[in-house]
């Protein structure tokens, strides 16, 4: 009789009995030490509601004087994160003071909340028939969004900041609205970059449309999405180009292309002029194309350019975003 007593409750310091099996559900539901747990139980006799909102009370209230401690830290670690909800998307990057935070759980389970949270008000923001609604929020905003939990992002970030002992920042976040186009996310270093939310030190969004003439089916839409993602984040692309001028500029190459192999079997230009035909683009120019995605060579098929790769398939290319944790910014 005495030992089951011993298994079904344990004594406080001060006497009161706590329930074995609401101090484990406690300490399974919030992580918290099992000294704590006892004491919110024991406050609360034994209802792990009350003492569930007791321990999230206390640990937010230290979270903040922490934070309030550890703010203006350095904080080049984090992570980019991408979501992505049908026409809804959301990109945001999270800074932390050490790589070894930026891999634990607590840290990753933050940083989902908050890009699900960014993308819900993604689902707030104005719709455009012809276009993309883009809003990058300030720190401020972010803070006071709410996640699924019913808390705001502030409460959350002070929290975490209180278990792990550094200070945790959201340094910028941008949200999309598209039904009039395609959106496309991809982060590097992600172990299922297929799937959203995805995580990674580079993350890209790409909006795309398909054309009358497209062929592509939903499946290969997407698919070619996430290759222009992986384009924009290997490939740091500036700007996307006009289809136009890298038709033109095709087409002029072509025929210098044939008049080069017309005076090479005529005889009439030795090999030396050959080769200095095919390098009639300056270095100036050559450095200018790099920068619009159109103009590149593809990643995942470098035999051919980013801007063939659209023509053929009848997309448009309508506007990116590229982040890289840590990276200056203007």
């Amino acid at each position: 009789m005495f030992g089951r007593l011993l298994t079904r409750c344990l004594q406080t310091s001060a006497g009161a009995p706590v329930e074995k099996a609401a101090l484990l559900e406690l300490r399974n539901k919030t992580g918290y030490t099992f000294s704590n747990c006892k004491k919110a139980l024991q406050l609360s006799d034994n209802d792990v509601s009350k003492a569930e909102r007791w321990l999230h009370q206390q640990a937010q209230e230290q979270g903040w004087a922490k934070a309030s401690k550890v703010t203006g830290r350095a904080k080049g670690q984090g992570l980019v994160a991408v979501h992505r909800d049908g026409p809804f998307a959301a990109m945001a990057e999270v800074n932390c003071e050490t790589d070894f935070v930026a891999r634990t759980e607590d840290f990753r389970a933050f940083v989902d909340k908050l890009v699900r949270a960014c993308t819900s008000h993604a689902k707030k923001l104005p719709s455009l028939e012809t276009g993309v609604t883009r809003v990058s929020l300030a720190s401020a905003e972010v803070e006071k969004l709410r996640v699924r939990d019913g808390g705001a992002i502030g409460e959350a970030r002070a929290l975490l900041v209180g278990r792990l002992g550094e200070d945790v920042a959201v340094r910028r976040v941008l949200c999309l609205r598209s039904e009039a186009a395609l959106l496309a996310g991809f982060c590097h270093g992600d172990q299922a970059p297929q799937t959203y939310p995805c995580f990674g030190k580079y993350g890209a969004l790409v909006t795309y449309r398909a054309l009358s003439e497209c062929m592509l089916s939903e499946e290969e839409l997407e698919q070619l999405g996430r290759g222009l993602c992986q384009q924009v984040v290997g490939m740091r692309p500036s700007s996307v180009g006009l289809l136009e001028d890298f038709l033109k500029e095709q087409e002029e190459q072509a025929k210098r292309d044939a008049q080069l192999d017309k005076d090479a079997e005529e005889g009439e230009v030795k090999k030396e002029k050959e080769e200095e035909g095919e390098e009639i683009v300056s270095k100036e120019e050559e450095e200018k194309e790099e920068k619009r995605l159109l103009f590149q060579d593809y990643v995942l098929d470098p035999d051919i350019k980013v801007g063939t790769l659209v023509a053929d398939n009848h997309i448009d290319i309508m506007d990116f975003e590229r982040f890289e944790c840590g990276e200056p910014l203007d």
